[in-house]
């Protein structure tokens, strides 16, 4: 990460920008163009948090703004998680532009707009057509960074937690349309995250949208990497999303003009 930061990478830190790397280079045959998709192991970024050097060196890389917003973060959990989140798409957003630009990281900020969405203030080339994701669950924090107009990102874990509220997330028939996942928690993580992912993408000003969105068909090829769900989205139309498992988490991005 420190092709537009300032000074060597904290110890530690060296493995936390190569996960990231590995990260972009295996989701970037599932995007289109112009398209970044990062991932951030929270477990590697909370020790440097508790050491003076390290903690000093990676706020530098956030903008003034961005530091006084970490700063009055007092929760550790919730530290970690902002954090985790603004490096990701740091990384995403220097792999963008790495070709027109060093502008370091903190020359630019993200901070969250009125509905927690966040926006780019950015001297970066093309920044005006620049979007951002950003999604944490867990252990993992993960920013999707694209030129297109629609950009949303989920990641959830997958837990028993859900089945318990399932009929609150979820309708029968999209419980249906997911029975050929054997695993609930899977089915319905799959579920949520899509919707959460759809919702940021296309519908990131209502503060209700569950009813809003529809996950009307899905889609799994026995050789591809990756689901396809369709969903029928209030004032938008049919908005197609991917869907990845990983690990113990489901993966869901909608980007650009992924209509159907």
């Amino acid at each position: 990460m420190a092709r537009n930061g300032s000074g060597a990478f904290p110890n530690g830190g060296h493995a936390l920008l190569a996960a990231m790397d590995v990260s972009a280079f295996r989701f970037a045959p599932l995007l289109p163009a112009k398209t970044c998709l990062s991932l951030l192991d929270l477990r590697l970024l909370a020790p440097l948090l508790a050491q003076e050097e390290p903690l000093e060196l990676l706020t530098s890389w956030l903008s003034a703004n961005e530091a006084r917003f970490l700063a009055g973060l007092t929760y550790p959990k919730r530290r970690v998680e902002w954090l985790g989140g603004r490096l990701a798409a740091k990384h995403g957003l220097s792999r963008l532009t790495a070709a027109h630009s060093s502008t370091p990281y903190r020359d630019y900020s993200l901070l969250p707009d009125a509905h927690g969405r966040p926006v780019l203030d950015s001297p970066l080339p093309f920044g005006d057509s620049l979007h951002v994701s950003i999604s944490h669950s867990k252990h993992y924090a993960a920013a999707l960074v694209t030129t297109a107009p629609v950009c949303g990102l989920d990641i959830q874990e997958k837990t028993a937690r859900l089945v318990a509220v399932q009929e609150r997330i979820t309708t029968a028939d999209e419980r249906a349309l997911a029975s050929a996942i054997p695993d609930p928690p899977t089915r319905l993580a799959l579920l949520w995250t899509v919707k959460e992912a759809v919702k940021k993408g296309c519908l990131a000003d209502h503060p209700s949208f569950f009813g809003a969105i529809r996950v009307i068909d899905l889609d799994h090829d026995p050789l591809a990497t990756f689901w396809t769900a369709r969903c029928l989205v209030r004032d938008e139309g049919v908005v197609l999303a991917r869907i990845i498992e990983f690990d113990n988490y489901l993966l869901a991005w909608v980007i650009g003009a992924d209509h159907a």
